[in-house]
């Protein structure tokens, strides 16, 4: 009995089958090493323009983040991650009105994320308006509370009336839910100098430094750290690295602020030029 089907049958068919048996072989051989061609179409669009936005923004580099992050929408107009993301790099640009429109546009896309009222609580918190701004990011935590954000903004608050320990508090939750956020370290940071914890403080900007060495806000803060924990070198040393980055991004409040840091740390230490 033949073991080839009956279609082909003899001598003269084997070539024909060894063929269609070969041609099998390759087939499956190209779908194992290619993948499937819808699978590869399905595939997320490429985070690298995000990650390069993420680190500018982490370095103060607030321009350099919203180009990353402009040419990633541009390709990807509806991305609520995305989007949600350059309204904060809006917001620390001083771009509020701009920062509303993305929190619009989210709310166009999908009117159940949280995201846009966490963008509208920010807006508000910069202008200064804390009753809105509270309000807004807790609607956003009763929905999502996940969203790190919202916390950053209430611990800000907080720190802002005077009431560091529960910024502190809160502080550190947002620290919880994003450990690698430099932005949020700073901030917590900042609260326990205000609670004079200096210790507390270096320690978490000394995570920061181990994310990223460039941010001259860290620099900035250890430079207050070590400025009161009368370590006159290591102030200056941080003072001037703070100098060298806000002068690179041509941050000139903050330039100032810098200055007048380092007359103060060499007055208190008597150093000289």
């Amino acid at each position: 009995m033949s073991l080839y089907p009956s279609f082909i049958s003899g001598p003269a068919g084997r070539p024909q089958i060894f063929k269609f048996w070969i041609l099998g072989v390759l087939s499956i051989f190209f779908l194992v090493s290619c993948g499937n061609g819808e699978g590869e179409k399905e595939e997320g669009p490429d985070q690298a323009k995000m990650e390069e936005a993420q680190k500018a923004f982490d370095e103060e580099n607030y321009e350099k983040a919203k180009s990353a992050v402009e040419y990633f929408l541009a390709q990807y107009p509806n991305d609520v991650d995305a989007l949600y993301f350059y309204a904060q790099v809006l917001i620390e640009a001083g771009q509020l009105l701009k920062a509303r429109e993305k929190a619009s546009k989210i709310l166009e896309i999908d009117p159940t994320r949280p995201e846009a009222n966490t963008v509208l609580g920010e807006v508000h918190y910069m202008r200064k308006e804390f009753s809105e701004a509270l309000k807004l990011s807790r609607e956003a935590l009763k929905v999502n509370p996940q969203l790190q954000v919202p916390y950053r903004v209430i611990g800000e608050i907080y720190l802002r009336q005077g009431n560091v320990k529960e910024s502190i508090k809160v502080l550190s939750e947002a620290q919880r839910l994003k450990p690698d956020d430099v932005e949020t370290l700073k901030k917590l940071s900042a609260a326990y100098i205000k609670d004079k914890n200096y210790e507390e403080a270096k320690n978490y900007l000394n995570q920061a430094l181990q994310l990223d060495d460039r941010v001259p806000g860290i620099h900035y803060n250890l430079a207050v750290v070590y400025a009161n924990q009368d370590n006159g070198a290591k102030a200056m040393e941080h003072v001037d690295l703070a100098l060298k980055y806000y002068k690179g991004l041509g941050t000139i409040f903050w330039v100032g602020k810098a200055r007048d840091m380092r007359r103060l740390i060499m007055k208190k230490y008597k150093i000289k030029e």
